[in-house]
């Protein structure tokens, strides 16, 4: 089955070239149609879900096992603390959502933090579940699996624990090469900080939780800030135009 090994580092090699050379055709293509970003979500799960299934079947085929890629859960001191760090912080989210909701002071300020990215995010009911209840579980199971379970397993072969999190984590930033040498960086440490906690747990299962929870705040965060007052946001853009 070395052919779908193939295709699982084809993925992770030509993955981020494929994001730098089609993101300025999607964006600009949203941007004329907001319509169609339903249907960018749905191509970017199906993007997500193909490697995952590919190493399904690489799995069936071979030694390599649900356990190996972290596929398990242990009732340990070090998971209990990361699942009632986790509720914590799950709770922090829907009060910190609830008052975003609720005072639209800080809106301005946020909205221009996600301007880069505003094309992307979530603005009616529909994109919001698509983003919320879609892409972001599916990008912490699918990443988290792809980036921490099977990456981390096969670079542990040739390099020593600390370079097998180092390298992950680069290849796991790349794809925001778009974005700018930062958003690397920042995304990479992202990926650090999943793959310590998954060598403290000795288990995917709280990356993914933590991982999706992350994405599903920034989709219900942007969804609040773009749809709550969109006449206030036409008049930020008509006053920032030249």
């Amino acid at each position: 089955m070395a052919y779908l090994e193939y295709l699982l580092w084809g993925y992770f090699i030509l993955n981020p070239i494929y994001i730098y050379l089609t993101y300025e055709q999607e964006k600009q293509s949203v941007v004329a149609q907001p319509a169609k970003l339903v249907a960018m979500y749905r191509s970017w799960m199906l993007y997500l879900w193909l490697p995952v299934l590919v190493l399904m079947v690489l799995l069936n085929q071979t030694e390599i096992s649900l356990n190996d890629i972290g596929l398990q859960w242990h009732w340990e001191l070090a998971n209990l603390l990361c699942v009632a760090a986790l509720l914590v912080l799950c709770g922090y989210f829907l009060l910190s959502l609830k008052q975003l909701n609720e005072n639209t002071d800080n809106h301005p300020t946020i909205r221009k933090q996600l301007a880069y990215i505003q094309w992307m995010t979530p603005s009616t009911s529909k994109e919001a579940r698509y983003f919320i209840l879609g892409l972001s579980i599916s990008a912490g199971i699918c990443e988290e699996i792809l980036f921490r379970g099977y990456l981390m397993l096969v670079l542990g072969d040739y390099f020593p624990t600390y370079a097998v999190v180092i390298i992950s984590s680069l290849i796991f930033g790349l794809p925001h090469i778009y974005q700018g040498a930062i958003h690397i960086l920042r995304t990479a440490i992202v990926g650090a900080t999943m793959a310590l906690i998954y060598l403290f747990t000795d288990s995917i299962i709280i990356p993914i939780l933590l991982h999706a929870v992350f994405d599903m705040y920034g989709g219900a965060m942007a969804y609040i800030v773009f749809s709550n007052e969109p006449q206030q946001i036409a008049n930020e853009n008509t006053c920032n135009d030249p």
